[in-house]
Formats: C-alpha cells, sequence, structure tokens
C-alpha cells in the first residue's frame, strides 16, 4: 500500500471512530453549514470544514482580515491584492485565478521569481521579485519559522505592502519566552546553536528547518522593520475557531505610512 493511501486510511479510521471530536458549525470561509471533522485523533481540536478544508487558524486569519478591513475577502479581493505564501491553503482555493491575487510556494530545486503555473509562483521571501508597494494584504500561516533569516523575510513583506498594508500571520508562538534564534545564520553555513526541529512541510517529503522560537517580544522586533503589530485572539465556537478550548492567536502587523530608514537584524 502507498504511504498516500496509508494516510488517507489513517484519517477515515480516525474519523470513524472517534465521532464525539466532530463539531457543525457555519465555515467563515467557504460561508456553508458544514461538519468540522477531526481527522487526526492525536490533534483533535485541529478541525477542517468538510467542505473547503480549511483549519482553524486559516479560519481565524480571515477572521481577522475582515475585522481589519471591513469587507467579507471574497468582496475585498475585488478592488485589492492580496499575496498568499501558500499554494495548499482554503484562501488559496477560495481565491486562486482571481485577477488581484497572488500565491507563492519554496522549491528550492527550482528557479525563484518563476512562475510554475498559472496560479503560483515559486518565491523565496528572503528575496522576492515583486515590485515594491505591490499588495494590500500578504498573508502566511506557520510560514516564518522555517525561514533563515527571517527579518530579512518580515522586511521583504513590508517592502511589497503599501503604504498602511496588512500582514496577517500565524506563527508557533509563546509568551512565556523571548525570540531565540535556534540556528547562526550570520554567514553561508548554518551553525546550530539548539538542538535541530522539524516540522511537516506540505511541499516535500522531507520536513521543514524551525530557524527560530518566536515569544513576547515579536512586537517589538518588527517595529524598527517599518511595523506596527499586535496579536489578535479570536475564538468562535460557531466557525470552530479555537486551539484546544483557547482562541487562536493571529498576528497583524500593518506597514507604517512613513518609516524610517530600515535596518534588518541579523538575529
Amino acid at each position: 500500500m502507498s504511504p498516500t493511501l496509508r494516510k488517507l486510511g489513517r484519517k477515515l479510521a480516525g474519523a470513524a471512530f472517534h465521532p464525539g471530536y466532530h463539531a457543525s458549525g457555519s465555515c467563515n470561509i467557504c460561508n456553508r453549514r458544514t461538519l468540522f471533522i477531526c481527522d487526526e485523533v492525536v490533534d483533535r481540536w485541529i478541525r477542517r470544514c468538510c467542505w473547503c478544508r480549511s483549519t482553524p487558524k486559516y479560519r481565524a486569519i480571515v477572521k481577522a482580515i475582515e475585522a481589519k478591513t471591513g469587507a467579507r475577502v471574497q468582496h475585498y479581493i475585488n478592488k485589492h491584492k492580496i499575496y498568499e505564501l501558500s499554494t495548499t491553503s482554503p484562501i488559496f482555493r477560495l481565491l486562486h485565478g482571481h485577477r488581484n491575487y497572488e500565491a507563492s510556494g519554496y522549491f528550492s530545486d527550482r528557479p525563484f521569481g518563476e512562475k510554475l503555473s498559472p496560479f503560483y509562483w515559486n518565491q523565496d521571501l528572503q528575496n522576492l521579485t515583486f515590485p515594491s508597494e505591490s499588495f494590500d494584504v500578504v498573508i502566511s500561516s506557520e510560514t516564518m519559522e522555517h525561514v533563515r533569516r527571517p527579518w530579512q523575510g518580515f522586511a521583504e513583506i513590508r517592502r511589497v505592502l503599501k503604504p498602511g498594508g496588512f500582514y496577517f500571520f500565524t506563527i508557533p508562538f509563546r509568551s512565556d519566552r523571548l525570540t531565540q534564534a535556534r540556528v547562526d545564520t550570520s554567514g553561508e553555513q548554518d551553525v546550530f546553536t539548539m538542538e535541530k526541529m522539524y516540522h511537516q512541510d506540505p511541499y516535500r517529503a522531507e520536513d521543514s528547518l524551525v530557524y527560530t522560537d518566536f515569544g513576547a517580544d515579536l512586537p517589538e522586533l518588527l517595529a524598527p522593520i517599518g511595523f506596527d503589530a499586535e496579536p489578535i485572539l479570536i475564538k468562535d465556537e460557531c466557525s470552530d475557531i479555537q486551539d484546544d478550548l483557547r482562541p487562536v492567536r493571529v498576528f497583524v502587523a500593518q506597514k507604517r505610512l512613513a518609516s524610517p530608514e530600515i535596518a534588518v537584524s541579523q538575529r
């Protein structure tokens, strides 16, 4: 049996044998009455909409976007440009093909700045090829911890945002610690200062290395780059937006209308 079929079988078994882990409600991404299905028993709170396959984090991101912009994403994009760092998300599935939406993945074996399909690019977040001030909104989920030099990535996102534009993102985060680099990237070669840590990579078979543990000082660290950043806590039982009964944390970083010279830290 192939790995894909084994994985599918495990998910179906998890969904079938733990009916109490599912929940009904209304998905705020596809705007349908739905069943939020838990197909990974070890992560019972990561319940996916049975229609658009959205997770609580993506539903929280969309909730944050709509709270800040005052419009549903499907309407907002008609007059504003959105860039997302994903080719697999429910937002990608909702918006791909729209003239005002761009998406990208990270494929190290292909040239960066190349369009790999009609719907997405190959981009290195540390050196984006989009013109400055191209987008009103940038979106990512569980991405920045895998960027070798994340502060350079944040600076590039700020560059491609229009003045006053928003970057909405989720990351592994703990408020009881300060941000710490797990790898010294000041030279060409990685120097590991902490034990290696990996997360599952949706684009490749191998997992992705974690370069940075983010903590309570993140908004302060984004200020010199030109962002006013804040975490927003979102909990909505109707749309099953929760993280182990707690709110989902979405960071909202707004590009200042006028910023001083940007100094990118290599922490």
